[in-house]
């Protein structure tokens, strides 16, 4: 087998692998559905209406987000070499770098997947949220309510359905139950559109804030330098021990700036900075309070420094791989 197709047939392996795991349907199911509550527990806007069903909404995607990058992550490959799978793929005509990186790749398509669905529920949560209407027939705060029960009845119904092609014909559950929530999210989210807030059938709209999608983006290129982080570590710890890890270095990035102030000038301590992410590029919801927007062009930038933290951490992620006992 041809290296590029050993590397997308055991990217493809690991994401599938990835969805069938029940505490990745649970988190994915959990994020959505908090998602969706936020908007109708809500009693009160706090000076912008919207607001904290936006912030929750991209809250429970990092947090959400944070544990199925590092549980996908980390049993893909820490599974594998306990069980003995790795070694007989190994045994095969595959170099160590392609299988590790492979690993990595399907893992982040799951993230990226995960991360799809919480954009789009974090849309529609923030479109539901109460908020000033006039129609010809009232004026006054109003919940968008025909839109927020489609939110909550789309994820029971793909898990209804998942459990009928897992009856009839023996579909696993988990993987077809998380794609076709995320399915359910994107037909509610177009059929909302047709609706107007008072649930009157209107001019094709999707009425919601596309402010929240370079916030989404943010998030998500986060999620993976995290992702390569636990994959790296997976390769010579056990589960447990890989999320302990990467829930530091998480805390510890979100907190860096706070102890030790900007990143200095001086080319020592720049480096001590360059050891841990600073999380705060990616999490940069307050840019949007007050109807403020989030440039793209710093979206870009935040990309690039989370594409090259992540390319780091897969390098000696594969270095360490290549002398690990298999």
């Amino acid at each position: 087998m041809r290296p590029g197709h050993a590397f997308f047939a055991l990217a493809k392996l690991t994401a599938v692998e990835a969805l069938r795991q029940p505490i990745v349907l649970l988190l994915f199911c959990g994020c959505v559905v908090l998602t969706a509550l936020t908007p109708l527990l809500l009693l009160h806007a706090f000076g912008e209406y919207g607001k904290l069903a936006r912030e929750s909404g991209l809250a429970c995607h990092f947090i959400f987000g944070l544990l199925v990058a590092v549980q996908a992550a980390s049993s893909a490959l820490a599974r594998e070499v306990r069980t003995g799978t790795a070694a007989a793929v190994l045994s095969k005509p595959v170099g160590r770098t392609t299988f590790f990186l492979a690993k990595f790749a399907g893992v982040a398509c799951v993230v990226m997947a995960f991360s799809i669905g919480a954009v789009l529920a974090t849309l529609l949560s923030e479109r539901v949220a109460e908020k000033w209407t006039i129609t010809p027939q009232l004026a006054g705060n109003l919940i968008d309510w025909r839109t927020g029960t489609w939110l909550l009845v789309a994820p029971v119904l793909a898990l209804a359905a998942a459990g009928i092609l897992n009856y009839l014909r023996r579909a696993p559950f988990g993987s077809a139950a998380f794609l076709l929530v995320l399915a359910g999210l994107l037909v509610v989210f177009l059929v909302s559109a047709a609706y107007d807030r008072t649930g009157v059938r209107a001019e094709f709209d999707f009425r919601v804030d596309w402010r929240i999608l370079p916030a989404g983006v943010l998030i998500t290129a986060a999620l993976l330098p995290l992702s390569a982080l636990a994959a790296s570590l997976s390769t010579r710890l056990a589960t447990a021990p890989t999320l302990l890890l990467c829930g530091l270095v998480f805390v510890l990035g979100l907190l860096w700036e706070f102890w030790f102030g900007p990143a200095p000038a001086t080319p020592a301590r720049a480096w001590l900075y360059s050891l841990v992410p600073n999380w705060q590029h990616f999490w940069v919801s307050d840019a949007l309070t007050g109807g403020g927007t989030i440039p793209w062009p710093y979206v870009a930038r935040a990309v690039a420094y989370a594409a090259t933290y992540t390319g780091a951490v897969l390098a000696l992620g594969a270095l360490a791989f290549e002398h690990t006992d298999v």
